[in-house]
């Protein structure tokens, strides 16, 4: 599973219902918009009806260059519908209680599914099951394996204060302090602030990365740790609890901010890349995923910190393994389910892929050449002219729809000179958590149960809500955990 969302707001799963004809016309007008200008079928081409999800980072559908480039090597005109909300069942809901004509959906950005939620649409016969094959996978957006979060700081702030890159957690806390206390940003105004996050991923939680200074700390997987014997749930240790209590103290003392609970990722990205220089440190899974690529001197303020040494000189890194997402399905009503096939099955190529993920061949990227070493530390085999991944573009979709990159693109980009170029960043800082990685890297079934169980204890006890250090607390805690 790909790096999966803190399930907050997911949607509960539920049988749909017929929508009379009026309801129908106002709700499937909230939910696509008008065909593409660009998109009138040409006479004698075939056209497919494409349900493709709105993404600020594609500039113009109806002239996208990999749009084009998929109506050329097929010769089919693609008659595109824009998807204006996120919520997956309730748009196919409506779509499947509706007369759209809709041959494929696909997927990317905020407009997900699980392939729980797809099940009961293939169990209801409203999706196209071709073989065993009800869905088209979704993978290659970023290395499908390795650490999965980063902490990153702001060296000006470091600067100011002539204060070192922290080591360990005693170090951190200090420099968090003087964050705070000594304006590091020079205006005179207490407006700084220490370490932020947000509750939209859990690795965009400080408090998550800092767990990991105590004992290994897995949300992902349901906080266990995997070693050679046995299967071992941390979150009931001592050393997880001492972990609890630091950050506890941390924001006590007001250097974790409440951001991390209440703040969206949109709210993170404004404070981050704030011209008032703000924020003094905040942890992902890509400096991508926070930092704007079309601002150097910002993404210039931030750099990586090595994983974090706690008290008993334990230093760990999440290790994430991911898993593809839904990509696309087609309809089974649709009549034209072999030219689908054939367009989604061509999204799927290595050609296509590297198209979908990196953008135009030659000037977005080229092949390299092997004698260089990737920014991951392995053999080159392309380089990032423009990095273009999570920008306003019109290159590619940004991620929506089937893709698969083969992994020795992933792994083997080489870098291009820029040093804002954000796979080099990224490189460097995966670079430097790989020594910390565990040493067994099976994973654990994600709980849904245990995971929500677990988010609200953590903030309970950071928040001060529940006491930590109390004996009876803990014990509750313990006799609370889902099993």
């Amino acid at each position: 599973m790909d790096t999966p969302r803190r399930k907050l707001d997911r949607q509960d799963m539920r049988k749909r219902k017929q929508i009379p004809t009026l309801t129908w016309i106002i709700s499937i007008l909230c939910l696509f918009g008008l065909c593409l200008n660009g998109c009138t079928p040409k006479e004698g081409r075939e056209k497919l009806s494409v349900a493709i999800p709105e993404s600020a980072h594609i500039q113009d559908l109806g002239n996208n260059y990999y749009i084009n480039w998929l109506q050329e090597q097929t010769g089919y005109d693609l008659d595109i519908m824009i998807i204006r909300q996120s919520s997956g069942t309730g748009i196919l809901d409506a779509l499947f209680s509706s007369d759209a004509d809709i041959d494929i959906v696909m997927f990317g950005e905020d407009f997900k599914i699980t392939q729980e939620e797809l099940s009961e649409y293939v169990s209801s016969g409203d999706i196209y099951v071709s073989g065993e094959r009800s869905y088209y996978e979704n993978t290659g957006s970023s290395k499908n394996s390795g650490p999965g979060q980063i902490l990153w700081i702001n060296y000006n702030w470091l600067k100011a204060l002539s204060l070192p890159i922290p080591e360990n957690t005693e170090e951190l806390k200090a420099v968090l302090t003087a964050f705070k206390e000594m304006d590091p940003n020079g205006n005179g105004i207490k407006d700084e602030i220490p370490m932020a996050g947000s509750y939209e991923e859990y690795s965009l939680s400080p408090a998550e990365f800092l767990l990991n200074s105590f004992i290994y700390n897995d949300p992902y997987h349901s906080r266990y740790g995997i070693n050679e014997d046995v299967n071992i749930l941390y979150a009931t240790t001592d050393e997880f609890r001492a972990g609890i209590d630091y950050c506890h103290e941390l924001y006590e003392e007001g250097l974790l901010d409440d951001s991390i609970w209440d703040g969206n990722l949109k709210q993170l990205m404004e404070m981050c890349n704030s011209n008032q220089d703000i924020v003094g440190a905040f942890t992902t899974s890509s400096i991508s995923d926070v930092i704007y690529q079309g601002n150097p001197e910002i993404l210039a303020r931030y750099i990586h910190v090595p994983p974090i040494e706690g008290p008993c000189g334990e230093k760990n890194t999440l290790y994430v393994q991911k898993e593809p997402e839904i990509g696309a399905f087609i309809t089974k009503r649709s009549n034209k389910k072999e030219q689908a096939e054939r367009l989604l099955s061509l999204m799927l190529t290595p050609e296509a892929s590297l198209i979908a993920r990196y953008g135009e061949e030659g000037v977005d990227w080229t092949y390299s050449d092997g004698s260089d070493v990737s920014v991951y530390g392995g053999v080159s085999t392309i380089t990032t002219v423009n990095y273009i991944w999570d920008t306003s573009q019109n290159k590619h979709l940004n991620g929506i729809g089937p893709m698969n990159v083969p992994e020795e693109y992933l792994e083997g980009v080489t870098w291009n000179g820029v040093n804002s170029d954000f796979e080099y960043i990224n490189g460097r800082a995966y670079m430097s958590y790989e020594d910390d990685l565990p040493k067994v890297r099976e994973v654990h079934l994600y709980d849904d149960k245990l995971s929500d169980y677990m988010d609200a204890a953590l903030e309970e006890f950071i928040r001060g809500k529940k006491d930590i250090g109390s004996d009876k607390e803990w014990a509750r805690y313990l006799e609370g955990l889902p099993r």
